[in-house]
């Protein structure tokens, strides 16, 4: 268990962290049957059940925990867990276990004036935030006008909700890589600040969060239990393989002849099966 963790969430650090794991697991199980279930090439339904149930799931798994909390922000459907004083925020940050953890973005695409206020908040203090670049050249939807001018009537009005909680509430990002077919694949936690308005994020500090051995990602061998426990492809032992020479003749002929009376018996490929 690192400093970090320790210092976040004390003695039950990793009660904390394994209990994250396993509702984030359930919640990516539930959204891959809804998906089974609909019938549809189309993965609307996987995309809005994950989006509900990874709220939902945290909130299950983690009620029976010491100084547990509920606050669900004003106009948002989703509760957020408070956790002795940490802010936990869900988010996808990419569907494939490629993408480094260091390219994440809690957003798609422009960010949400809940997600900005979250980090203005309760994240670190900014120490760098990209310009934003005007790109509509100074036209603005009917709906980013009523944005802004909710915005100008202060947090207090958008977000009665958020204005609760202590001001040493710390936001914890908690991202996690996955899709509707291998399921989820990786999970990360730590602390981030906000850089721009296009969800792009700068860690503090980000530590991998380990799955249990049976969740898809392990299971093809995607993820390891602890950074680093994960054995190489070329760990393993080399077989020895029994060589000799051919004689011309035998090469003209085209025949296999077994090297000892240990080799295995010549396999035909034929297509879809091997047959010996």
């Amino acid at each position: 268990m690192s400093s970090w963790a320790a210092e976040r969430f004390g003695d039950r650090a990793d009660v904390v962290r394994r209990q994250l794991a396993a509702s984030l697991l359930e919640a990516m199980g539930n959204a891959q049957d809804a998906q089974s279930s609909g019938h549809s090439d189309k993965r609307y339904t996987y995309g809005f059940t994950m989006m509900a149930r990874r709220y939902e799931a945290l909130a299950e798994g983690l009620r029976d925990e010491p100084g547990f909390q509920l606050v669900r922000p004003h106009g948002s459907p989703h509760h957020l867990v408070v956790l002795g004083g940490n802010l936990l925020l869900p988010f996808r940050y990419a569907e494939d276990d490629r993408t480094p953890i260091s390219e994440a973005r809690v957003s798609d695409g422009r960010i949400s004036s809940l997600i900005r206020e979250l980090f203005d908040r309760f994240g670190p203090a900014t120490s760098y935030r990209q310009e934003e670049l005007d790109l509509a050249l100074g036209q603005e939807s009917a709906q980013e006008e009523l944005d802004l001018s909710a915005e100008a009537d202060g947090p207090s009005t958008v977000r009665p909700a958020l204005t609760g909680l202590p001001g040493e509430t710390r936001l914890i990002p908690v991202a996690y890589a996955g899709n509707a077919q291998a399921g989820l694949l990786r999970l990360y936690w730590g602390e981030a600040e906000l850089i721009d308005e296009f969800g792009r994020i700068r860690w503090l500090h980000h530590e991998p969060i380990p799955l249990p051995a049976t969740s898809p990602g392990a299971v093809r061998g995607l993820w390891a239990a602890e950074p680093g426990a994960a054995s190489r492809f070329d760990d393993g032992l080399v077989p020895a393989l029994a060589l000799s020479t051919r004689s011309p003749a035998e090469r003209k002929s085209g025949k296999i002849f077994p090297v000892s009376s240990e080799a295995p018996e010549e396999t035909v490929v034929t297509g879809d099966n091997e047959q010996p």
